[in-house]
């Protein structure tokens, strides 16, 4: 199945949120490349150029040209009109590439070239993140990846949409936590996240519920866990006992929506800790 199938079957199978329950538009950046004009003019005058070095070297050479050199100016225009034209249709891809993003109160919605998609934050199940800025997202492991941006113009919206999607699923998932069921956050254990290759290889599942948080064959009790340690010397975040042991060190971006985690466990600490004054 390709990946514009594979998207349009997920849009059939999660029905678009009404405008109601998406809030009102809040930001917005839509499809293209920074100084695009810009670029397009420097493609078209080195095609020009190329243009004029084949015309000239089409033309009667002087008597005192070396031999060769008509053949050697044909060569030169050729390759720039070739540059230029490569040029061209890469600058063409990456505006192609680009989603136009939409950020409502409670949702977003991403028109690319495989279509458009509107999802709730709640809804969104894996988000990668760096920097507290958005960098793909998709609605469940059977959804393909949504990448976002990376221009500069667009870190203000992938930042608000990071932290809107913190905050809300952050909500839906401890309210299913506290009722005694089990959220699942997925993770990469051998990774590099830079790469959008990584994002298409298997994931492993850690559970979280209101009494344990398990990561592959380990568990630790949701009141035993300490501090998690951020280290972006060696690129590393570890989850810490209270008694001050390593329970589990993974790499900086691993963990899929990592701060939803952070949060849930945060949370289901403070309502799980005795109160002052309770026996």
């Amino acid at each position: 199945m390709t990946q514009q199938q594979e998207q349009s079957s997920q849009t059939q199978a999660a029905p678009a949120p009404d405008a109601d329950a998406l809030g009102a538009l809040t930001a917005s950046y839509e499809k293209g490349v920074p100084n695009a004009s810009v670029i397009w003019c420097g493609v078209a005058l080195l095609f020009a150029f190329g243009l004029f070095i084949i015309r000239r070297s089409a033309q009667n050479m002087p008597a005192t040209a070396p031999d060769g050199a008509q053949y050697v100016g044909y060569a030169i225009g050729v390759v720039v009109l070739a540059l230029s034209l490569a040029s061209g249709l890469l600058i063409r891809r990456l505006m192609a590439e680009q989603p136009a993003t939409y950020l409502f109160e409670h949702g977003i919605r991403t028109c690319n070239r495989y279509g458009e998609q509107t999802v709730l934050y709640c809804d969104i199940e894996d988000m990668l993140s760096y920097s507290n800025r958005a960098v793909a997202f998709r609605i469940s492991p059977r959804a393909p990846w949504i990448f976002l941006g990376y221009f500069p113009d667009q870190f203000a919206v992938l930042n608000k949409l990071y932290w809107r999607h913190r905050v809300e699923r952050s909500v839906t998932l401890l309210q299913q936590a506290l009722l005694g069921e089990t959220v699942r956050f997925r993770y990469f254990q051998n990774m590099n996240w830079r790469t959008k290759k990584m994002l298409n290889t298997p994931t492993s599942e850690l559970t979280l519920n209101k009494q344990q948080l398990k990561i592959g064959n380990k568990c630790i009790d949701v009141d035993r866990i300490g501090n998690i340690d951020i280290s972006f010397w060696t690129g590393k975040k570890t989850i810490m006992n209270k008694d001050g042991t390593v329970f589990h060190t993974m790499p900086m971006n691993a963990v899929l929506s990592f701060d939803v985690l952070y949060d849930i466990i945060i949370c289901l600490q403070q309502l799980q800790s005795p109160q002052p004054g309770s026996q």
